[in-house]
């Protein structure tokens, strides 16, 4: 996943910032011009529609008062004195009922209902005078004005809607003398109504209870109408109605005579379907300008995007030190250089690092030959020495182990470095030279304190031995110092092996030999400088030993270098 951020992280944010800058304005813009274009749509179209319910509510206003003057045919036929005056011509009164019947059109039948009479003309429905008793206390109490009501239940057909004209007639000095009734086919409406065609739109009347008179798809009664949840305040007019799935738009008018209302809604979504040519455009020309857009960006990314994204992928990694890194060739374009000079670049700068690397050895090789060189004469110049007086002085048999101690040390210091010498060859290298030591000097104990799992630890040949040399000659005075004790301890932590050396001998100040190239008093510098260049020239700068000691008290060595096991 690194690998992937490292090399394509570049042209990610390319393609962010792109999407930023370029595909989302665009994507804000077309959503924010279609959604102005829905609601222009959507105003436009509400006020079509409620100029349309305004004269489809003029058109039934005006055939209800053709239908309502008719009714004024009875007084001016004098059917109306008639019956004030108790003398009924039946067949004059159904013959003025059949001129009010069939002069108008949509009326189905009419009743005059007085003083238990009933006077009938046109179609004869047996459930009417039932239908209509509800109704004649309110007919009765207004006062000879026109009433209409609606009824489904002539005949018992609940699919054909009736409306029903109710007039009380008043005489010149009795009141409420009958009641005239039309009943009239819903033509009436539905011929209102078919005015208004357009697909998906939905038409209703209700009355002021909000039942539904007409509609022009079937409804369920059960369910809540979109009517219902708007604020109708005005005699007509138009609202757009916003919910989480869609918008639709609702027209109205109401007569307030008679409490009838005339709606209609279509939802937009449906709205546009119509207006499916500039949908259409919208679409073309927005996948147009995308397949537009997304060419551009291959082309860029392709050209421009990748050979950078590549560079810079090649450049980490050779700086995490990836040397046999290289890049992709460039076959064409301003670009095709790239790849070439990154390549070429990469492969002279690794032939710069071999070349140096092989100068690097040889310099440290010629070094290390050099320190053996100087460091090996000195500690056999002093064992020589020691068996030297040792021979002069004594005469005695222990100059057979002598020898065989200095017969070991040359041995384990001839020949080439030894890449299998561990810390258990130079624990017995410093004991077989502490009995050439002790046959001189006898004022010294050399303490072991070296862990199990550190004897096999690779070392640096006489990396120890310089160290217990100069105590034993210098820190203990050649012999001067009585009660002389080395302590050498080894162990691992942290991946580390930790080798100290202690002796309490008569110590020296560290930061003065440290600051002067001249032999001291009471020490040398020739082992311990040559220990430090070994150890960082075979283990690495970051590696050391560490000098602490003080006059008087002793001096303590500590060595940290990488525990290296043998192996096999």
């Amino acid at each position: 996943m690194k690998k992937i951020s490292e090399k394509y992280g570049f042209r990610m944010k390319i393609f962010i910032l792109f999407l930023l800058l370029v595909i989302l304005p665009y994507l804000l813009v077309i959503t924010t011009i279609y959604r102005m274009f829905l609601d222009y749509t959507g105003k436009n179209w509400g006020k079509s529609m409620e100029d349309t319910m305004i004269s489809i509510g003029n058109q039934v206003s005006s055939s209800l008062d053709v239908y309502e003057n008719s009714t004024m045919n009875l007084y001016y036929s004098g059917c109306v004195d008639m019956l004030e005056s108790g003398n009924v011509d039946k067949e004059k009164v159904e013959s003025i009922l059949n001129v009010c019947c069939y002069s108008n059109m949509g009326v189905k039948s009419t009743y005059l209902v007085c003083d238990g009479a009933v006077y009938h003309s046109g179609s004869q429905y047996g459930n009417f005078l039932e239908i209509v008793k509800p109704y004649e206390k309110e007919v009765y109490s207004s006062g000879g004005k026109c009433l209409w009501y609606n009824t489904t239940e002539l005949y018992g057909k609940a699919d054909s809607r009736n409306y029903i004209l109710a007039r009380a007639l008043n005489g010149k000095k009795k009141e409420n003398l009958g009641i005239l009734y039309y009943i009239v086919s819903e033509k009436l409406i539905t011929n209102a109504f078919s005015r208004l065609q357009v697909d998906d739109c939905m038409k209703y009347m209700v009355d002021a209870e909000n039942n539904i008179l007409y509609s022009s798809v079937s409804t369920d009664k059960s369910s809540p109408f979109i009517w219902e949840e708007a604020d109708l305040e005005k005699e007509s007019g138009y609202v757009i109605l916003k919910n989480k799935k869609r918008q639709e738009v609702l027209a109205y008018n109401t007569m307030p005579d008679v409490g009838w209302t005339f709606l209609s809604y279509i939802s937009l979504d449906n709205l546009m379907k119509t207006l499916f040519p500039v949908e259409k455009l919208v679409i073309i020309v927005s996948v147009t300008y995308g397949l537009f857009l997304a060419l551009v960006f291959y082309l860029f990314q392709k050209n421009f995007l990748k050979p950078i994204s590549d560079l810079k992928y090649a450049m980490n990694q050779f700086a995490d030190g990836n040397m046999n890194v290289r890049m992709e060739e460039i076959k064409s374009g301003e670009m095709k250089n790239l790849s070439e000079h990154f390549n070429s670049m990469t492969d002279k700068i690794n032939i710069l690092i071999k070349h140096n690397q092989e100068v690097i050895n040889e310099k440290n090789n010629f070094k290390m030959q050099i320190l053996m060189a100087k460091l090996h004469p000195h500690f056999i110049f002093n064992a020589l020495n020691t068996i030297k007086w040792m021979s002069v002085i004594n005469h005695q048999e222990n100059i057979q182990k002598l020898t065989e101690a200095l017969i070991y040390i040359l041995m384990n210091n001839a020949g080439d470095k030894k890449e299998d010498y561990s810390l258990k060859d130079e624990e017995e290298l410093i004991k077989q030279y502490a009995v050439i030591q002790k046959a001189r000097f006898m004022n010294f104990e050399i303490e072991w304190d070296l862990a199990e799992e550190t004897l096999d630890c690779r070392i640096f040949q006489f990396l120890l031995q310089p160290v217990v040399e100069n105590a034993i000659v210098h820190g203990f005075q050649r012999g001067m110092t009585r009660g002389g004790k080395v302590k050498i301890s080894s162990r691992i932590r942290n991946g580390m092996l930790e080798i100290a050396i202690t002796d309490n001998g008569c110590g020296f100040d560290v930061a003065q030999w440290e600051n002067s190239n001249e032999r001291q008093k009471n020490h040398t510098n020739i082992g311990l400088r040559y220990i430090k260049q070994i150890i960082k020239l075979e283990y690495g700068a970051e590696y050391d030993m560490e000098i602490q000691s003080q006059p008087g008290v002793g001096t303590s060595v500590y060595y940290q270098i990488p525990a290296r096991k043998q192996e096999g």
